[in-house]
């Protein structure tokens, strides 16, 4: 695996450049438009080799990342990838090279952003072109609504999001080098993608999980947080923040 680089990236707010940018880089939170203009930011931050490349051939994400906000109340993000520029326009860099020094038995708290998903037959005649992703909690609700449960729709999403993030969670870690001790949902929201013109409006399902995992592979987990969990990397899901468990 080809060295990382942990960035901590904020915006240049005085700069001319980015000051026209505020509106749309710190609007409306929940948009898919929003989430693909973070994206599009973020490779400004890459060297130029790596920006001509993009991903093609690739396989994976060119890099990962994930917005949040610091204790003043700021924006910022972060990105695992290549090692970032110096020169970025747009935001000021603070980096390191990713070196864990995960061991057996590590404990860590985690916190991450994703789009989980499980993959469902939904028309048996087309083998396995008939198969596809769908995000796990809509596909729990739907189960649920299936069997008659009467329950109020907020309630259900909690109660099913928690329990199927849990078991999705726990199945990554049986294949990736770690067991997942605790798992808190903190949030799960819908995000709107346009589809092109005239197609229907595709929804991202977006979990916010925290909680607490034991390492039981320190290669195979470093190599999952390396390449990202679940899909949707581009929208800013599949980044694992990782620190020691008090």
């Amino acid at each position: 695996m080809s060295t990382l680089w942990f960035t901590r990236a904020t915006l240049k707010r005085g700069s001319p450049d980015v000051a026209p940018l505020l509106g749309t880089l710190l609007g409306e939170r929940d948009g898919g438009s929003l989430l693909d203009t973070s994206h599009r930011l973020l490779w400004t931050l890459l060297p130029e080799a790596v920006q001509r490349a993009g991903e093609a051939g690739s396989g994976r994400a060119a890099f990962l990342w994930r917005r949040a906000d610091d204790s003043a109340g700021g924006s910022v993000w972060y990105v695992l990838g290549p090692e970032p520029r110096s020169d970025c326009a747009f935001f000021h860099v603070e980096s390191k090279p990713w070196e864990p020094a995960f061991a057996p038995g590590d404990r860590l708290a985690f916190d991450m952003v994703v789009n989980a998903t499980v993959e469902r037959m939904e028309d048996p005649l087309r083998g396995r072109d008939g198969r596809r992703r769908v995000d796990v909690v809509m596909d729990a609700m739907r189960a649920r609504e299936r069997e008659g449960v009467e329950t109020p729709r907020a309630r259900l999403r909690r109660d099913c999001g928690q329990d199927a993030l849990s078991g999705w969670l726990a199945r990554q870690g049986e294949r990736n080098g770690f067991h997942a001790l605790e798992t808190e949902l903190a949030d799960y929201r819908t995000v709107p993608l346009q589809r092109g013109r005239g197609r229907t409006r595709a929804q991202l399902g977006i979990s916010h999980l925290k909680g607490l995992v034991e390492v039981t592979d320190p290669d195979a987990f470093a190599a999952r947080i390396a390449s990202g969990f679940g899909r949707a990397k581009a929208f800013g899901c599949g980044l694992m923040l990782v620190r020691r468990a008090r």
